[in-house]
């Protein structure tokens, strides 16, 4: 019965025009990121190259530095940029509070606002700043020395100072400090990294973990209206007493709706991320490394899976309980919100709905934090689960008590 039900779902949503928008607006996405560039970067360093990039660190006179420049930079301009509830918000500070800044950087690097203003000015114009590359290596090479007696401890305090001014969704918190800041990259440190690259990786791993990283954004929204579609189409073709009354458990009827969504949402996803990664296939073995070829499906099951999952069953579980296209406008927020509060680019995974790895490097520190994305994707798996079983019971309801729900919550019944 179930795999009767399983493949006639599978067979309505290959009639859904739907499905075949969501199939072009995943790829038209994701190939807009990926342009191939990616291969460029993992060229093995040599010696006395003008830049090998950044790495992130956690080392706290780093951090320190790295957080005292941007804010010394924001400060100057009297510009802070803050993402309250995920979405940018440009902060300028009046006189009184432009001073109680400046009194803080003052306080932690020991120095007069004149003097900052100098030595910033001076490292600036050090580098070509009309050159897109040497702006780019001024801005990673800037850093503001903290001075030696301020412990990372009182740093912090002086740090929520900061947010204080500033306002919710600063750069200064303390998530924020957490996650390390950029600094630039020594040969050593290059050289180490394309090792991992080539032997953690083999190449197709790092190339899989971009495609990932975009992927995850697009597919945090694009699922939602596979569900709403599939929870809606009774209701526009009037069957709902003719599904009712259907001899198939309410979990084997739901269960085989989403089963079919779950499967549709995910084979262009593994497709597509099978063709990107072919060109990394030939790179590798340029360098000399075999490559992982599964890295796509491990990739893809561990990362991507879960997130198609969670949305989808969001989607069912909303969508059955209100009858209504509610639930692609919370997806919406939710997305939206854990894209734009992320504290980094690359990890800090946490609970975000979209996981980040925006690089094609940091392979030793991609495995120093594979265990908190496991948890976070194991989070969301177990979360669909749930999810799945309440719409099965809200689904049994309505089909022993009659009741339709007609966009709102609760309603009377018929």
């Amino acid at each position: 019965m179930f795999g009767a039900l399983f493949a006639k779902e599978c067979k309505q949503i290959l009639k859904s025009m739907v499905y075949y928008l969501y199939v072009a607006v995943f790829a038209m996405f994701v190939s807009s990121q990926l342009n191939g560039g990616a291969a460029e970067k993992m060229a093995e360093p040599v010696p006395g190259q003008e830049s090998y990039g950044t790495t992130i660190s956690h080392e706290e006179p780093a951090v320190m530095a790295g957080m005292l420049a941007g804010l010394m930079e924001e400060t100057y301009r009297n510009s802070y940029a803050t993402y309250p509830m995920g979405f940018y918000k440009g902060v300028t500070l009046s006189d009184a509070e432009l001073a109680q800044m400046k009194s803080i950087l003052e306080g932690c690097t020991g120095k007069g606002w004149e003097t900052l203003v100098e030595e910033m000015e001076s490292h600036f114009q050090a580098y070509n700043q009309r050159d897109i590359a040497g702006a780019m290596q001024a801005q990673i090479e800037y850093a503001v020395a903290p001075k030696e007696s301020l412990a990372y401890g009182e740093f912090c305090k002086e740090m929520e100072k900061v947010c204080k001014l500033i306002g919710a969704g600063s750069s200064y918190s303390q998530e924020k400090i957490d996650a390390g800041v950029g600094v630039p990259m020594e040969y050593g440190q290059a050289k180490e990294e394309f090792d991992a690259l080539c032997q953690k990786d083999r190449v197709t791993g790092a190339a899989t973990r971009l495609f990932c990283d975009y992927a995850g954004i697009i597919l945090s929204i694009l699922p939602v209206f596979l569900g709403v579609t599939r929870c809606l189409r009774d209701k526009r073709a009037q069957v709902g007493q003719v599904v009712f009354s259907h001899q198939a458990s309410a979990a084997s009827i739901i269960g085989s709706r989403y089963l079919a969504n779950v499967c549709m949402a995910f084979l262009p996803v593994l497709v597509i991320a099978a063709l990107i990664q072919m060109p990394y296939q030939y790179h590798a073995k340029t360098l000399g490394v075999a490559p992982d070829v599964f890295a796509f499906l491990k990739y893809g099951c561990i990362w991507l899976l879960p997130e198609i999952m969670v949305v989808l069953a969001v989607s069912f579980f909303i969508t059955e309980l209100t009858e209504n296209v509610i639930s692609i406008f919370i997806q919406v927020f939710w997305a939206a919100a854990s894209l734009f509060s992320s504290a980094s680019l690359a990890g800090n995974f946490k609970l975000h709905l979209v996981a980040r790895w925006n690089q094609i490097g940091g392979a030793n520190e991609f495995w120093r934090q594979q265990q908190d994305l496991w948890r976070n994707r194991g989070f969301y798996f177990a979360l669909s689960i749930a999810l799945l079983i309440a719409t099965f019971a809200l689904y049994g309801k309505k089909r022993r008590e009659g009741e339709t729900i007609y966009g709102k919550i609760f309603k009377r019944r018929q």
